[in-house]
């Protein structure tokens, strides 16, 4: 547990697989055990209304809960980079995998997805579903947020580049 607190503080951001927080404070409570624990407690950077929502999670099982740090400077290029290769244009889309990979939270398996979508998408376009279309939008979203963030840039500029270069891989 000491390792997690090492890693994270107060003031650091945080992602899941849906939205970026900040952890706000880290205090120590009682479960509804009676054991005594550690917990972070952090806030979406986004507030869409007035009301703030404040969630915690004991800090030895911040991992666990799905939760990680932002990507870097480094990951964003090599995203970038990921994002221009070629995909296999008979790779096979496992839909029984793709809640699972999106909960892991790991940017490079999303962006993974979001390329055989968009493949998919330009193959069968008429025949490409609401939920695909829905999937699609959720990835694209969530990575372009994240890479905003942490360069600082317009989401519709991100948005603009990460597409464009998926179009070029999938041509």
């Amino acid at each position: 547990m000491t390792e997690v607190k090492n890693l994270f503080s107060v003031g650091d951001y945080i992602i899941d697989f849906e939205n970026i927080y900040q952890i706000s404070s880290q205090k120590d409570q009682q479960d509804c055990s009676g054991k005594t624990l550690s917990y972070f407690f952090y806030q979406p950077i986004e507030v869409t209304n007035q009301n703030v929502t404040t969630y915690s999670t004991p800090t030895g099982n911040i991992y666990k809960s799905g939760l990680r740090p932002l990507i870097n400077q480094d990951v964003v290029k090599k995203l970038y980079k990921e994002a221009e290769e070629k995909i296999d244009k008979e790779a096979i889309l496992d839909y029984k995998l793709i809640k699972e990979t999106l909960y892991q939270n790991d940017p490079g398996k999303s962006l993974i997805i979001l390329k055989q979508l968009f493949l998919e998408k330009e193959k069968v376009a008429e025949a490409f579903s609401r939920t695909n279309k829905e999937i699609l939008e959720s990835i694209l979203k969530h990575l372009t947020s994240e890479i905003a963030f942490v360069t600082e840039k317009p989401l519709d500029k991100v948005r603009e580049k990460l597409t464009s270069l998926i179009q070029k891989s999938i041509k």
